[in-house]
């Protein structure tokens, strides 16, 4: 659980440097990608709780 986390959140920061969410060329896109993050820190907050480790509201 902890490698896959840890995968996910080096490839949602490559994600995230490479392709601009608010400035997207679309927004068809930006929608897109802001479902991307929102389920990417779903899915963070999820394993990590399952971890028994506390995760911020906000960052």
């Amino acid at each position: 659980m902890c490698a896959y986390l840890h995968s996910l959140a080096a490839a949602y920061t490559t994600f995230y440097q490479h392709c601009p969410v608010l400035k997207a060329p679309s927004r068809e896109v930006m929608e897109t990608r802001l479902l991307l993050c929102q389920l990417t820190g779903q899915t963070l907050r999820q394993g990590t709780d399952l971890l028994g480790i506390g995760t911020p509201e906000r960052l």
